[in-house]
Parts: C-alpha cells; structure tokens; sequence
C-alpha cells in the first residue's frame, strides 16, 4: 500500500498524540542533557526551546479532529533542568 504525505503526516500527528507524555519527558531530558553539555552557559535559551517544544505537543489534536490528549497538561510546565554537577 502506497502513503500519501497527508496519510504519513496524519499517522505521525495521531502517535504523537498517543505518546505524548513520551514526547515530553524526551523533551525534558534532553532540556537537562543540554544544559550539563553546555554548563549553564545556555540555560534560558534550552529552557524556552523545551517550552516550545511541550506546548506544541500538548496542542497536537487527533487527525480526526478530536482534542488533544487527556492527560497533557498544558497549565503545567515543564520541570526546570537540575544544576549541572562538576
């Protein structure tokens, strides 16, 4: 069976939705990896990105046009990175 663009791009929306507390708690490691790469020196810049980043996944709908997964909460942000150690 061949996809369209449209039915790949509605297969990887409609996962993400499925996955999203996945998706951010990816995201949130990778807000601390970044931040201990980088000794702070980006923290504010890696803070915004992850906030980005949550609030368009929680803002993802179903392809059916449903809302957006129940148990993102978009009145709760992401965790502040842990103080880089060393």
């Amino acid at each position: 069976m061949a996809y369209t663009f449209s039915d790949l791009t509605k297969r990887a929306q409609d996962a993400a939705v499925e996955h999203n507390d996945k998706i951010r708690e990816a995201v949130q490691k990778a807000q601390v990896a970044a931040d201990q790469r980088t000794r702070g020196m980006y923290r504010d810049q890696i803070r915004r990105a992850a906030e980005r980043a949550d609030a368009f996944v929680v803002g993802l709908k179903p392809s059916d046009g449903g809302s957006p997964a129940a148990d993102a909460r978009s009145d709760a942000p992401p965790q502040p990175p842990a103080e880089p150690r060393g």
